[in-house]
């Protein structure tokens, strides 16, 4: 007889704002998180090749109380503790994030340490293959975040937030549930600006979180049903995004958003490993997924063909006459067609990453607990290294 259903599914308390120039709407947002001294996070590139920056501090006008804009790619540990000396003197009552998943990390971050003090490594999460978690005890004394993001990517509707560490050889991984966005402002114009190449690798990026969220071992008929609505969305409006349709772009933005807002809270080996391909080897978050995905798919389609086959359906593929196995092999070889149709990289030596590297990932992601939730048990580097190996 089958188990009766249970589970538990654990929404995040957030204002989302839709539109094409939302960003002028940011002084009532800051009345509502009750903010009169902003502080401003993003990256180099967003501030000096847009005017989406100039467009946030005109809508704060003398609530904005300074500006970091150090952000670098993957959140390194130094530059986090760059900002911190910065907000440390600003004393900020609430963080403006804009950009992409590094600045909204580096944000978070920023949160954490106003809040609990240390360094970030005294707050990151614990994992022992394969499925043991200790997450640190935190307070729930957090500066707000209002979150402007001009990616496709959803790291602004996460608990989490990564921190590369070369040190470390890894990246650092904190779930503060303080430091979830209060609002998340989805401006048209803000990603209309963001380089094509980036929107459609966040966007492949999040299409691995719908993915994973079906077959993770937390999927329920919430997540389900948000995620596959989610991979139905970007199917449709994800190849037509080159052609910067205002409507287009908030589709697919708000189709990238449910994948993160289905809220499973673990993910599978896709993402475990992203995490340090990315931090070990500077290769963008979404590329890293997008090159991954088809293989940890294929991988993973033995423990979860029956989940897999949905994710078939929600693409459009005509599973009439195929079984699980079957269905499951056409999902992953759509996505791959879907990664290639963009003109998305497809190979790990394509991105910067040395042969040679494949084991120091592989090591590096037996520390990830996104490795908890992954159909197929991975207790040691071997599976990770089949997956890297078939990648590369």
């Amino acid at each position: 007889m089958a188990q009766p259903l249970t589970f538990n599914f654990n929404s995040l308390a957030q204002e989302v704002v839709c539109a094409p120039d939302a960003i002028s709407g940011l002084p009532g947002v800051l009345d509502r998180v009750g903010g009169t001294r902003a502080m401003v996070i993003c990256g180099p590139s967003i501030l000096e090749k847009s005017d989406v920056i100039r467009r946030v501090q005109a809508a704060l006008g003398d609530r904005c109380v300074g500006l970091f804009s150090g952000v670098a790619p993957h959140g390194p540990v130094h530059t986090l503790e760059e900002a911190m000396r910065l907000a440390a003197g600003l004393k900020p009552d609430v963080l403006v994030s804009v950009g992409g998943g590094s600045t909204h990390d580096t944000t978070k971050g920023i949160a954490t340490l106003l809040g609990e003090g240390g360094s970030i490594h005294d707050h990151q999460v614990q994992f022992e293959p394969p499925d043991k978690i200790v997450f640190p005890k935190l307070s729930a004394n957090r500066v707000p975040i209002i979150a402007v993001p001009t990616t496709m990517g959803g790291a602004e509707l996460s608990r989490g937030a990564g921190f590369a560490d070369k040190n470390l050889g890894r990246k650092v991984i904190v779930a503060d549930p303080g430091t979830v966005p209060k609002s998340i402002i989805i401006d048209g114009l803000a990603l209309a600006t963001t380089p094509m190449n980036i929107l459609l690798a966040t966007a492949m990026g999040q299409f691995r979180i719908a993915v994973e969220t079906v077959y993770s071992t937390r999927h329920n008929p919430i997540s389900d049903s948000m995620a596959l609505h989610a991979i139905s969305m970007l199917v449709k409006y994800l190849p037509q995004c080159s052609g910067l349709d205002m409507d287009c772009l908030l589709n697919t933005k708000t189709a990238a958003a449910l994948a993160s807002l289905s809220g499973v809270g673990g993910l599978g080996l896709n993402t475990a490993t992203a995490h340090h391909v990315g931090g070990l080897y500077d290769v963008p978050h979404g590329e890293a997924n997008a090159i991954m995905l088809p293989n940890t798919m294929r991988f993973n389609a033995e423990a979860s063909a029956d989940r897999q086959a949905l994710i078939a359906q929600a693409m459009g593929i005509d599973t009439g006459g195929m079984n699980d196995d079957e269905a499951a092999l056409a999902a992953a070889d759509a996505v791959e067609d879907l990664r290639n149709s963009l003109g998305l990289p497809s190979r790990l030596r394509d991105v910067g990453v040395p042969e040679e590297g494949l084991e120091l990932i592989a090591a590096a992601t037996m520390h990830d607990r996104a490795l908890a939730t992954n159909p197929r048990p991975v207790s040691d580097a071997g599976p990770i290294m089949a997956v890297l190996r078939s990648s590369w």
